[in-house]
């Protein structure tokens, strides 16, 4: 615990909930990542929620997006040449599709308008889906009802803008795999994020020229510095995340009139929040480098390659400015918080590993050869928390298989931003959380105990949504643990 920090016992419910690592911006879209977790909330749900609440409506929203469209953002970028999909918690809306699919038929009294009824199986987030093979821009006013119209207009916005960028700057696609084993713990990086932030916040909030350009400086000075110790694959994700999101996320606040605002540069997101930073990194430089240099989109569109480090290094490079220092008395506030926010994330983890452990019937596949491996076929990008030395709790989707059998989970309790029901507990080959695969896998959690299945060596386990099939097996069994261990290929032949 911190010092002064409340005695009340911490839950697994409060780790979840209460953890910056858990909280999804709805508000930003997050294509990448989201889609396979909101699959799994059922359209149940979402009549629920939109029969207690009232959302906005629909066509005012679409106006105010039109309205944001004649301000001509970025050169070339037309926000009303682009399909976009609405659903109300009732129906759900086409505009300005060219290839509608079937069920959507043309609704009376609105022009160009087509409707399906209820949620149509593309609209599972705030993002871009595929509808009719065409690239999509979807919007669901019922994630969070109560938001005003200019706020669901300034996420489609955002979301427009992906269809725009994506195809002029394919290489900003960032690769998620490497979110996984970013090095989140590591005290110096993180402490020099936090000081590259406040840097950026500061240029922004410079009333004079000369003080942007300094605290602009400053933040990429501490940038270079930082990413010199990353790996490759890490620098080139923090740049494409950057990229992608943060143009995206300063069109749309550009519409509210906020791109400004430092509010959200400065959130405490907890070491592991590090997809999400990268959003406000990129949202701020945009800011600045309307400062700095008016025709930076002008000059990204042209050289693709190009990155926001180095539009920043050259237009700071043509100033000649000496960079900002920070007071000794902000250092070490950032160095206190960050030296507070790694033993939160070590707590955390230590707490979420105790809970697996304490959860009754589990079930241990693991391998006798230990230079065999399961293989990483699929997960849930949103459903996974990595703990320490690369284990990963994975609460919905698992699937892996091995040249002797498979083991195949789906949590069919799964909730986003939940560890209810069944859960699964990786053990990685090497470095990486997923990559080289798993040496171990245990499930933890069942409501009963599973059922086997025996044919000499061959084994089958069935349980809450989890299957086991291995043609080679030995198991042992106590009151509350089941363990399989797959025998080498030398030892069935």
């Amino acid at each position: 615990m911190c010092a002064g920090q409340a005695t009340k016992p911490v839950t697994v419910k409060d780790l979840l909930f209460g953890s910056d690592r858990f909280r999804l911006n709805c508000r930003l879209g997050m294509a990448a990542c989201i889609l396979l977790a909101a699959s799994s909330l059922g359209s149940s749900i979402s009549r629920a929620v939109a029969a207690e609440t009232q959302v906005v409506d629909p066509f005012a929203v679409v106006a105010a997006f039109d309205r944001a469209a004649q301000l001509q953002g970025w050169p070339g970028f037309d926000a009303t040449a682009y399909p976009i999909a609405i659903y109300d918690g009732e129906r759900t809306l086409l505009l300005r599709h060219p290839n509608p699919p079937a069920e959507f038929l043309l609704l009376p009294g609105h022009e160009g308008v087509r409707v399906s009824p209820g949620k149509h199986s593309a609209m599972r987030w705030n993002s871009n889906a595929d509808i009719g093979g065409v690239p999509t821009a979807t919007l669901l006013l019922t994630i969070e009802p109560g938001r005003t119209v200019d706020y669901e207009a300034h996420i489609l916005f955002h979301e427009v803008f992906h269809l725009f960028s994506r195809p002029l700057h394919p290489t900003w696609s960032p690769n998620e795999i490497w979110r996984y084993n970013y090095p989140v713990d590591d005290l110096e990086n993180y402490r020099q994020l936090l000081l590259e932030e406040e840097a950026l916040a500061k240029a922004m909030e410079s009333e004079s020229d000369s003080d942007g350009v300094s605290w602009a400086a400053a933040a990429l000075t501490i940038r270079l510095d930082r990413q010199a110790r990353l790996s490759q694959e890490h620098r080139s994700y923090e740049t494409a995340l950057e990229l992608q999101e943060g143009t995206a996320v300063y069109m749309g606040r550009s519409m509210l009139g906020v791109a400004s605002e430092t509010e959200r540069l400065r959130e405490d997101r907890g070491p592991a929040g590090i997809r999400w930073r990268f959003y406000e990194t990129g949202a701020a430089i945009s800011v600045i480098l309307d400062r700095l240099a008016p025709s930076w989109k002008e000059d990204l569109d042209a050289r693709p390659e190009v990155t926001f480090t180095q539009l920043l290094s050259t237009a700071l490079a043509a100033m000649d400015a000496d960079p900002a220092t920070f007071s000794n008395e902000v250092r070490t506030r950032i160095e206190e918080r960050a030296i507070t926010a790694l033993n939160k994330l070590s707590a955390e983890r230590e707490q979420l590993y105790d809970d697996f452990l304490q959860r009754r019937n589990r079930v241990i596949i693991r391998l006798a050869d230990e230079e065999d491996h399961f293989s990483f076929d699929r997960f849930d990008p949103m459903a996974v928390e990595i703990l320490d030395q690369g284990e990963a709790l994975q609460a919905h989707l698992l699937t892996s298989s091995h040249p002797r059998g498979e083991v195949s989970f789906e949590n069919p309790r799964f909730l986003p931003r939940s560890l209810e029901g069944v859960i699964a507990l990786t053990s990685p080959v090497g470095q990486h959380p997923f990559l080289g695969g798993y040496r171990r896998i245990a499930f933890s959690g069942f409501s009963d105990k599973p059922v086997v299945e025996r044919n000499g060596i061959a084994v089958n386990v069935k349980a809450d949504g989890l299957f086991v099939s291995f043609s080679g097996a030995t198991i042992e069994s106590t009151d509350h643990e089941l363990i399989i261990t797959v025998l080498p290929s030398a030892a069935i032949e």
